[in-house]
């Protein structure tokens, strides 16, 4: 019985993590269709990452990580968890002039999800 019971629990988790890998592609995919809003950037800095996503031999990228707020039917939403679509830079210095015209913006809009804002992406 308890094969049965390990069994059937593997299959809830492989059909719950697969659920959270087409989410995070489905939002990847669509977020530029979602609605907009006006976001004020609080606070933007380079910062070095490192995966095995890029071409670099030693995974080791640089992201501009941003902090901004924006309003959505009244309600202020804060966001710091940029991780729909961030671009990745090979170089500090590519980072770096992404991050300066990122600040030059006379205006950032945010793309959000309709239903849970709190999933937004600033546009680029």
């Amino acid at each position: 019985m308890s094969n049965i019971i390990s069994k059937a629990l593997t299959v809830v988790a492989v059909i719950f993590c697969a659920n959270i890998v087409w989410q995070q592609i489905s939002d990847r995919n669509n977020y530029k269709s979602w609605p907009t809003a006006q976001a004020r950037l609080i606070s933007a800095e380079v910062v070095t990452s490192s995966s095995g996503r890029t071409n670099q031999p030693s995974g080791r990228h640089f992201l501009v990580e941003t902090t901004y707020d924006f309003s959505v039917n009244g309600k202020v939403y804060h966001s710091d968890l940029n991780k729909i679509d961030v671009p990745r830079f090979s170089t500090d210095k590519e980072a770096l002039v992404y991050l300066e015209k990122l600040k030059a913006r006379s205006e950032l809009i945010v793309h959000y999800h309709p239903r849970t804002p709190e999933k937004n992406e600033l546009a680029r």
